[in-house]
Order: C-alpha cells, then structure tokens, then sequence
C-alpha cells in the first residue's frame, strides 16, 4: 500500500511539474518559479494531494547533489585558484557579520541566547541551488558576479557542517559545544584531505576502465557510484551531501572525461532538481502565513533588505565595484534551502520554540519563492550600474588576463581598438585602460580587454604589471597626456618599447624626443601601422 501511495505521489508530482513549466515556458517565465508554485498547490498545506513530502524529499535531494556535481565540472581547481583568497575571505565576512547581526536582532526581540544564535547563523545562509541555477539560466555563472556569487556560496556550504554541530551541541548540554566543533572539524579535515588524495589517484583508472567497456550504461552507472559515494563520505561526518557532489566534479574536471560526464549525468540532474524545487513549494504551510500573516511577511521583508544590504555593504568595503556589489547582495538576499533542516533540528532538540521555528520556515520559504524575482532585481541593477565609471583594473586579477609578457594599450578609442583586435588574432596578451567611461563601456560590452584607469598614475602602472609588460601602446586622445606619459615610462622603464600615435609631425618629433620607439603620425593608417610595427619589431627580438 505505501509503494503504491509513493507511486501516487511520484505521478502527481511529476505532471504537477510538466505542466507548471510547460506553462511558465509560454509565459516567458523562469522554470523555478513555476516548479514552487505548482509545489505549493499540490502540497499538504494546499490541495493536499501529495501527503508524504518527505519520501519525496529524499529524492530530491539527490538532485542538488547532482547539480553542484555538474557546477565542479566547470571549476578545475586552477579555476578556483584564480578567484582569490579575497573572494573567500568575503564569503567568510559575510557569515560572520550577517550572523552576527541576526543573532543580536533575534536576541533583543526577545529569543533566548541558544535560540538567537541557531537563527543568526542560519539566516546566514542563502540558497545555492536557487542562485547557481538561476545564473546558469541567465549564462552568468562565469562571469565576475557569477564567480564571486559562486564563492560566498561555497564558504557557506562547507559552513552548514559545523552550523549543524553547534545546533546539535546546544541540545545535548553533556558535551561542551567547543569540543564538539573540533570533533566534528578534525573530522571533516581528513575527510576531505582523502577525498582530494584518492580521487586524485583512482579517478582516472576508474574511468578509463569504464570507457574501455564502450557501454554507455557503464560509463552512467560508474558516474553515480563516484558523486554518491563522495556524497555519502561527506555526510558521515556532518557535512552536506551537497558538498559532496561539488568536491567529485572539482576532481573529475581535470581529467579528460568531464565531458563525457556531464553528458551522462544531466537527465539525473535535471529530473531530480525539479523535484527538489517542488517540495520547497510544499514546504510551505499557507494556513500558518495566513494565522501569522503581518509577521512572516515582515520576516521575509527583513531577511531579503537586511542580507541585501550587510552582502553589498561587505562586498563594497573588499574593493568590489557597486556594479558588482549591488546586485550580488540582492542575487544572495533569500533565506538557504538549509534552513530547513537547521530550524527543524533545533525545534527537535528544543532550542527553538515550535512556533517561532514554523513562522521562521515559512518566512525563509516565502524568500525561496521570491528568488527569481529578487534575480531579475540583480539583473536590473546590475545593467544600470554598469553606466557608472568603476570598472577599474582591480578587476583584471579576476578576469583571466595574463599581466606577463604582454601589451598596455593607452587609450581605447579608434586606434586603440585597432590595435587590440590585430594583436590579439595574433595570441598576444593585451590590456587596454581609458579614462572615458562610455568608451570603456562600450569596450566591455563588445568583450574588450578595457579597464577604467589612468595610465599616467603610478598604481595604475603597478596594476597593470607595467614591469613584465613586453611594449606600451599609447594611442591618447590628448597630445600633452600622451608625451607625459612617454616621458614618465621611458624614464622609469627605458628598455619598455613604446609605441605612440601622433596628431601631426610636431607632435610626433615631440613623442620621439621624450623615449618613443616607433611614432606613426594620424595622417596614415595608425593602428595598423602601429600593431604592424609592433609585430615586425617582437619577430626580431
């Protein structure tokens, strides 16, 4: 009777879920937000025809393991590397701090200490399915929004195992909660150090003896065994299954069947996360936000402006420019999908009052449902902030460019572009830096390597790895910036070959009086000349 019940559930679950998305589809809507309402609708809290949400649950989890697999597909540790000790230590801020305020907050409302600080930190939290699904569906997961939203959420997730101890240690008072954290710390270090260590050495003879067999079924069968035993390790010793997921597709992405793969596991993936999504929906008891109307709405208000603002206000104080910080703080303003499981924990151990912990579910939910929109508010901010002139060379450490052996361009208007496009078809590193926004601007869209700087200032040289740099281009618009400029580089750096764009002979005599190597007058076809001129002259060194 139960398998059949299970079946039953499984049926209406899943045309619940074909049809909501074929629906928002039509709408021009996002696919998330049609799986949560339609969970909503068929939940217990509504029409009631799925009674048994948690053997549900148990499936879709599975689904966010697999998602967060597919994401370390894409993220080989060089990958991780390039986004910087800063961006985590942003991530590590942002708990903290958000942690903290909460906590006070729910402590002067009148919570007792245990039951403020279980809120603090789990408030703390945001969602990593919701966001990197949403990025992924807007094609912004690589970019530097992407990435930096990528890496506070990653902070967070590793953060959920010891946010789990402290709530467990907080109900069970015969062991002090320090002594717990590093049990459960210690554990989880040499947990992870194995999984790194043995995947490193059987991953690849593992597949390789799959590909051997040419079964596609093979090659699935030994894809799900890896995600869900490293899924499994990590929940053993108190971190997310999820986690799990994410430490088997960051090894699997430095070997050569990543592809192969992703192939493989996205029909899991996707089926899975739908349901995932679906009992997020379901989670949702309407009866109770209709009792507590005034307070849940208040809460969710309070969890999205208040994470909003603490994120964007960290991200601004860690040199983020507000294009970047802006919608960051509101991609990362909901409630986390771990939320759940903290709170119900702590009303079992009864840390937390029952009811407090209800509203607060439903609160965090009401968040969950609102994150597609609170990701179009990102998008919105983000394309009005980038009007604004701080796309400064801070950013150049984070978008892949290469600060050795390469070429500075001075000016990014006509023949600067000229000069970028013909040195890069020609594999050579370049960075380019102008001082008009609306050029950079423009620049960045069309994927130029422009930066907003001053290429006279010394901070902005440093930046710039002027002293690895193989030439200096300097196409300025101004005369007089253009020969201060030559003269300071050619007196700081008098081996750096300079290359300058002249306004007329007058001009160009000046450029050559003050270190220039080759000067090419505006009367001829400057950049060309000068990208040609600079190829004939890197082919003799």
């Amino acid at each position: 009777m139960t398998d059949t019940l299970f079946l039953i559930d499984t049926v209406i679950i899943l045309a619940a879920a074909v049809f909501s998305v074929l629906l928002f589809k039509r709408l021009n809507l996002e696919p998330v937000l049609g799986y949560l309402i339609a969970g909503a609708l068929v939940g217990p809290y509504s029409l009631g025809l799925v009674g048994n949400v948690n053997s549900v649950s148990a499936l879709a989890e599975r689904g966010v393991v697999f998602l967060l697999f597919t994401i370390g597909l894409e993220l080989p540790l060089e990958r991780l590397k390039i986004l910087g000790a800063r961006m985590y230590a942003l991530g590590l801020a942002q708990l903290a701090f958000t942690a903290a305020i909460v906590t006070a907050i729910a402590a002067l409302a009148g919570l007792p200490t245990n039951a403020a600080i279980v809120v603090g930190v789990t408030l703390s939290l945001s969602s990593t399915v919701f966001v990197v699904q949403l990025l992924l569906d807007r094609g912004e997961l690589k970019t530097r929004l992407g990435r930096t939203a990528f890496a506070v959420l990653v902070i967070q997730d590793i953060a959920v195992g010891p946010f789990l101890v402290i709530v467990l240690a907080m109900g069970d008072t015969s062991v002090p909660i320090s002594t717990s954290l590093a049990i459960a710390g210690g554990k989880a270090a040499l947990t992870l150090l194995a999984i790194f260590l043995i995947g490193r050495t059987i991953l690849r003879p593992v597949f390789r003896f799959a590909a051997i067999a040419h079964n596609n079924e093979v090659f699935a069968a030994t894809t799900l065994l890896v995600v869900l035993c490293t899924a499994v390790l990590t929940h053993t010793v108190g971190l997310s299954l999820a986690l799990g997921g994410l430490l088997a597709g960051i090894l699997l992405a430095e070997t050569e069947y990543r592809h192969q793969v992703a192939a493989e596991i996205l029909p899991f993936r996707g089926l899975l996360l739908g349901l995932f999504f679906m009992t997020v929906g379901m989670s949702v008891d309407l009866g109770l936000a209709l009792d507590n109307l005034s307070t849940v709405l208040l809460l969710a208000a309070a969890i999205i402006v208040g994470k909003a603002t603490i994120l964007s206000t960290i991200a601004i104080a860690f040199g983020l420019p507000r294009r970047i910080s802006f919608p960051l703080g509101a991609l990362l303003a909901q409630g986390g999908e771990f939320a759940f499981v903290l709170f119900g924990v702590a009303m079992v151990q009864g840390v937390l009052p029952k009811e407090t912990g209800q509203v607060l579910i439903v609160a965090v939910a009401i968040t969950l449902l609102l994150s597609p929109l609170l990701s179009t508010l990102s998008g919105v901010v983000s394309r009005r902030s980038k009007h604004s002139a701080d796309i400064g060379v801070e950013e150049i450490q984070s978008d892949d460019i290469s600060l050795k052996d390469h070429v500075i361009i001075a000016g990014y208007g006509r023949v600067g572009r000229t000069v970028a496009l013909r040195l890069l078809s020609q594999d050579i590193s370049v960075v380019a830096v102008d001082l008009d926004p609306d050029t950079v601007m423009a620049g960045r869209q069309a994927r130029g390597p422009v930066y907003f700087g001053d290429a006279t200032r010394p901070d902005i040289l440093e930046a710039l790895n002027i002293t690895e740099a193989r030439a200096l281009v300097v196409a300025l618009p101004n005369a007089q910036a253009a020969i201060r400029l030559v003269g300071l580089i050619h007196y700081l750096l008098p081996d750096l070959a300079i290359f300058a764009r002249a306004h007329d002979e007058e001009h160009a005599a000046a450029l050559e009086k003050v270190g220039a190597l080759i000067v090419v007058p505006e009367l001829i076809a400057t950049g060309e000349r000068l990208a040609s001129a600079l190829l004939e002259d890197q082919e003799t060194v």
